[in-house]
């Protein structure tokens, strides 16, 4: 991808871009993904209003921490294992269509989806006293590093089920974080992974938390970004758009 470009050259891929995040919204919708997040949106608002707790922050973080995650890696393997079932991506080599444009369209649109499903739960189960901005940065910014994740795990994959069993391997790891938010550990070392920044991000959303940390959150969420984008362009180029 190169930053020296004219304006005629990135008016092109901004067109080609938006062209791509047409048709991805379009096959979500055909494959039910939206709708699927839909409901399990409703059923946690529904979970999260019947649970009898006088602290609900806890599990609302929680439930909406779910959402991005799943929609990124799960979605997202579904979606590569059935383009590369219906020779869409090997098409990709004979379009203009670069592959970080693809990939970009990919993350873009599973996470206006988590996004937007992630606010409905939260202003549904917390009200107006939702700080609107810490939430759209935790959900998005997690949610794009999923989908680059998953991009890379989902590689040499030949079925679903194939790539479940990668992705616990990626997911364990992943959840360390829980500890410290379950009060199981209090330790520095989950703060390298984004998941740490994650919950942190999310809790901000509905209660006040030193400003370091927000700032630590946001940081690190990009770094992640920048690393799991860099490798899953490699590895869509290596062994997946071929």
């Amino acid at each position: 991808m190169c930053l020296s470009k004219s304006p005629g050259e990135v008016l092109l891929n901004m067109k080609r871009l938006l062209s791509a995040l047409r048709w991805d919204f379009i096959r979500q919708l055909r494959y039910n993904i939206i709708g699927i997040m839909l409901v399990v949106s409703a059923l946690y608002i529904g979970l999260f209003h019947f649970i009898p707790l006088d602290n609900k922050v806890p599990l609302l973080v929680f439930l909406i921490f779910n959402d991005p995650t799943a929609l990124g890696m799960i979605f997202i393997g579904s979606l590569i294992l059935f383009e590369k079932g219906d020779g869409t991506l090997q098409a990709l080599v004979v379009t203009p269509l670069q592959h970080w444009e693809y990939l970009l369209s990919k993350a873009i649109s599973l996470t206006t989806i988590a996004t937007g499903a992630s606010l409905l739960m939260a202003l549904f189960s917390h009200g107006r006293s939702t700080n609107v901005i810490y939430l759209i940065l935790g959900v998005a910014l997690t949610s794009m590093v999923f989908v680059f994740l998953g991009i890379v795990v989902v590689a040499g994959c030949r079925s679903f089920n194939q790539y479940l069993l990668r992705l616990l391997l990626y997911l364990i790891p992943l959840s360390l974080p829980l500890l410290n938010f379950l009060g199981v550990t209090d330790t520095l070392w989950w703060y390298i992974f984004p998941t740490q920044a994650t919950l942190l991000l999310l809790e901000a959303s509905f209660t006040n938390i030193e400003t370091w940390k927000i700032v630590y959150s946001v940081l690190c969420l990009l770094i992640w970004n920048a690393l799991t984008f860099y490798f899953a362009l490699k590895v869509f180029a290596k062994d997946i758009a071929r």
